[in-house]
């Protein structure tokens, strides 16, 4: 009758996750309106919107996609302080988790367990780093091309 899978373990979960992802999303938001903003004043924007397009397909098929390289670079950065910050939130709302294993294994000095979580989450990071300059080659045609004309090397 209790656990995460059942429906009072999701509503025990919505506390935690709005904590979790408010300041994260705030700041993804200002990013890409921000960069959204400086690619709008760009020459190929005013080019497509002289073209006849309209404004959705100038937004989303063209100034997003120049928008999406910086935006992804800043949420897998803050994709680690997620982890960082669950540690905390773990905390406050009794959830227990990775952080509480990690807050109690530094209450009690166990050096393996504190390695362990610390050389997990350095795992997590490279992971994440990987991902994102893996979505760069799909997002970005100039990481094509550019591979295109120099043979595949």
């Amino acid at each position: 009758t209790t656990g995460l899978l059942t429906a009072d373990g999701w509503k025990h979960l919505v506390l935690p996750a709005i904590t979790l992802s408010v300041y994260q999303l705030a700041l993804i938001m200002r990013l890409v309106r921000a960069e959204m903003l400086e690619v709008l004043r760009t020459d190929f924007i005013k080019f497509a919107k002289a073209r006849g397009l309209s404004n959705q397909a100038v937004y989303f098929g063209h100034a997003l996609k120049n928008t999406l390289v910086p935006v992804m670079t800043i949420t897998g950065l803050q994709l680690g302080g997620l982890i960082a910050f669950a540690i905390i939130t773990e905390t406050v709302f009794q959830w227990p988790g990775m952080g509480l294993l990690f807050i109690q294994a530094v209450q009690f000095a166990d050096i393996p367990v504190m390695a362990a979580y610390l050389c997990l989450i350095g795992l997590i990071f490279v992971f994440i780093n990987l991902l994102v300059d893996m979505l760069y080659y799909t997002v970005d045609p100039r990481l094509r091309i550019s591979q295109a004309s120099t043979g595949g090397h």
